[in-house]
């Protein structure tokens, strides 16, 4: 599944604009040029969503979920898999205001906030919003 999303995710990154990094287990961070970042994500949401397809079975995909055995070996009803992204749209004004911590928890909320959606969420934290 993480080799779907690197490839999707390698197909949406222009690498002479863009930046991307593995924070750790299913967790990326992307760093998007400002003009088409938006639309440039739902169409990696888009993209995973239809590769994600292929590992499961039909009766699967209809029903939106899965049952298997979990890690104590009794059956449990899964989720397919999702993609949540959260974003902090960063404005040059918000940059002087900002540190590297600071940016790091609101990037956290951010993909916090996301998770808490069930299924497919995009969750966009904007800077100017934010109290000074």
């Amino acid at each position: 599944m993480l080799l779907c999303l690197a490839q999707c995710l390698n197909e949406r990154v222009d690498p002479a604009r863009d930046f991307v990094g593995h924070i750790g287990g299913d967790d990326f961070l992307l760093v998007l040029g400002p003009d088409t970042w938006r639309e440039r994500l739902n169409q990696l949401q888009e993209d995973f969503q239809a590769q994600c397809r292929r590992f499961y079975r039909e009766e699967h995909l209809q029903a939106g979920c899965f049952v298997s055995h979990n890690r104590q070996g009794r059956r449990e009803e899964f989720a397919l898999l999702s993609l949540s992204i959260g974003v902090v749209q960063l404005h040059p004004q918000s940059c002087a205001r900002l540190d590297a911590a600071q940016l790091a928890g609101l990037a956290s909320e951010a993909k916090r906030q996301a998770k808490a959606v069930p299924g497919y969420s995009l969750h966009i934290l904007d800077t100017l919003s934010l109290s000074a």
